[in-house]
């Protein structure tokens, strides 16, 4: 780090909501490394249209891969609150 950024952290807060783009929106899975194999076939990653088709348990296995680009694929929203602040340590 350069001395201008050593001491300090950049902060975004923020709050809204989004509707997802199934066919751009992927999950990771987070669960237990013994059900990879079994209930899923393999896979670690799926969209959001498979992730619609899980039951609310099996849902708790997956998290949402990357915000970022979710909110760009995103096809509504609303950005309710985007405070960008520089903290000092």
């Amino acid at each position: 780090m350069d001395t201008v950024t050593k001491n300090k952290r950049l902060i975004v807060e923020f709050s809204g909501w989004i509707e997802c783009d199934p066919d751009k929106t992927w999950f990771q899975y987070i669960g237990p490394m013994d059900n990879i194999n079994g209930a899923f076939g393999g896979d670690i990653r799926i969209t959001g249209k498979e992730y619609m088709t899980l039951s609310k348990e099996d849902q708790q296995d997956f998290w949402l891969e990357n915000l970022g680009e979710t909110y760009c694929d995103s096809l509504d929203g609303e950005l309710m609150h985007c405070d960008i602040e520089v903290d000092e340590l």
